[in-house]
């Protein structure tokens, strides 16, 4: 035990790849985009989100997604989120209070406005696999009770 190595830490952009890699086939919708805004938010410290960010990425494919009949016409999670280390500005370990910021803006799908243009009632549950769903795992690994 005392030679073991301490075990790196699952950052943001980590479980965003992992998204991709289980439910990466999904087209982007307004929860996803909220999710992966206020992911990369909380990986780059930022205040908003960066206009040459994955979330603005995701956003705008949740907009064309909107309005698009075919799923194959879609933008993927895959094709927004499948190289998110690379993409990010900077990236960090997740946290419980990074998991918590991202399930609220995935459940709400609206980034305190900046996504979407309906103002249906928040969802009752996160995506299965998906982006909030995976910080929420990151962080119990990260930081195990």
């Amino acid at each position: 035990m005392a030679n073991e190595e301490p075990k790196a830490a699952i950052t943001i952009g980590e479980a965003l790849e992992v998204v991709a890699t289980i439910v990466g086939n999904k087209p982007v919708d307004d929860s996803d985009a909220a999710a992966i805004q206020a992911a990369e938010m909380r990986a780059t410290g930022a205040t908003a989100p960066p206009i040459n960010g994955i979330g603005f990425q995701a956003q705008s494919a949740a907009m064309v997604n909107a309005r698009r009949i075919y799923d194959e016409e879609k933008t993927t999670l895959a094709e927004v989120i499948g190289d998110a280390t690379q993409k990010l500005e900077s990236d960090k370990p997740v946290t419980m209070r990074d998991a918590e910021k991202v399930r609220a803006a995935e459940l709400q799908g609206d980034l305190d406005g900046l996504i979407g243009t309906h103002a249906d009632a928040p969802k009752e549950s996160v995506t299965p696999g998906g982006v909030a769903e995976a910080l929420a795992t990151a962080a119990n690994i990260n930081h195990p009770s």
